[in-house]
């Protein structure tokens, strides 16, 4: 009891602190962290072996523990991670390439066995192969990329991806929000993407020279995929009853993994409403996707709004304004926890939070997909 505060303050703070450890067979490698954090999820883990480097990131609220070592020997491609949620323990494990006693784990890298700021560290890319591209819409394609098999990648609903890409000698990096290679009709149970695919919606504009360079890749050729960023929580869809999601156009793709989330595995949302936002009927991405799941799941409502109809059309008509977001975002009760996602070209999202806010729904209530 008579220690200085600050030294008791510094002791408890450090508790926290995970930490690492290793062991090994003559034929495994296998690095236990402990977290020391209860519900450690696979998206909270990525772990990279590349070239002998081993770095293994997890990440826990705004702040990431780092393991990162260049390896005393060479070891095999694939490399396995297993997580123990309850007690936030992750085991990564690593085959040898020879069985040979190693000596130490390796050399430490700079940011070895540092719990850092999330925003204090520099983005980390691998090489991902391009293994497919589907049309979507006359100028849309879902792009589906293959980790290394010595990658252990999750990436979490509501975050992005950056792509980085050499163009005529110079990088170039754009944020792309990972979608499901389809829209799944059957809810019984979540929708458990392979954890190898990354699968990328892209608008491929005439005179965008990032995405045309990547509308000429051919499959097997390989394109730098980053970790994931964004700070949506899941929380905060679980603690709604009704769900907004506007989006314009490829604003779409952060909300493919929210309304499979939504539908599957939030059973106390009483409505999920698409209210979706394009210049002409052949640029609605998934239409008939989304018509069929308003069809099965009468929780789910879909709303397309069209700015260049054609005359034939026969749906609602215009831009976002005050007036439509009054019309469409209603509550299901006038008390209700309202969750309002939106996501579009910066002037769409910035109108539609100005017009949600004159509308009397608050700032929590509001989130905005930006990168």
């Amino acid at each position: 009891g008579m220690l200085p505060e600050k030294k008791v303050l510094g002791a408890s703070a450090k508790d926290l602190t995970p930490s690492y450890d290793w062991f090994q067979t003559d034929s495994l490698i296998t690095i236990v962290i402990y977290t020391k954090q209860k519900d450690m999820s696979a998206e909270l883990v990525i772990v990279d072996c590349q070239d002998k480097q081993l770095r293994g990131e997890i990440i826990m609220g705004d702040r990431s523990y780092l393991v990162e070592v260049d390896l005393e020997h060479a070891v095999q491609e694939d490399l396995a991670v297993h997580i123990a949620e309850k007690v936030g323990k992750v085991e990564i494990t690593l085959k040898k390439k020879d069985n040979i006693h190693w000596k130490m784990l390796g050399q430490p890298l700079e940011s070895h066995n540092t719990f850092i700021k999330r925003t204090d560290k520099g983005p980390f890319y691998r090489k991902c192969k391009l293994v497919s591209k589907t049309e979507v819409t006359h100028n849309t394609k879902l792009f589906c990329f293959l980790l290394p098999k010595s990658t252990h990648l999750r990436v979490p609903t509501g975050q992005h991806v950056y792509l980085k890409q050499a163009i005529a000698g110079t990088e170039v990096v754009k944020p792309y929000t990972p979608v499901l290679p389809s829209l799944p009709l059957d809810f019984k149970e979540p929708s458990c993407c392979d954890g190898a695919h990354i699968y990328l919606m892209i608008k491929i504009y005439p005179c965008g020279l990032f995405t045309q360079a990547l509308d000429h890749l051919q499959i097997g050729d390989y394109v730098s995929v980053s970790n994931p960023e964004g700070n949506f929580k899941k929380s905060q869809v679980q603690a709604s009853e009704d769900l907004f999601l506007l989006a314009a156009g490829t604003g779409f793709t952060p909300m493919v993994k929210l309304l499979n989330f939504a539908l599957t595995e939030v059973s106390c949302l009483r409505t999920v409403k698409l209210i979706f936002f394009n210049k002409t009927e052949e640029d609605i991405l998934w239409r008939n996707q989304l018509e069929q799941l308003a069809l099965k799941n009468e929780r789910f409502e879909v709303q397309f709004i069209l700015s260049q109809p054609t005359k034939d059309w026969v749906g609602k008509q215009g831009k976002i304004s005050s007036l439509l977001l009054s019309e469409f975002v209603k509550r299901s009760r006038e008390d209700s926890k309202a969750l309002i996602c939106i996501c579009g070209p910066t002037p769409f999202t910035e109108q539609g939070v100005q017009y949600l806010k004159d509308l009397g729904n608050s700032q929590e209530e509001i989130h905005a997909f930006t990168a």
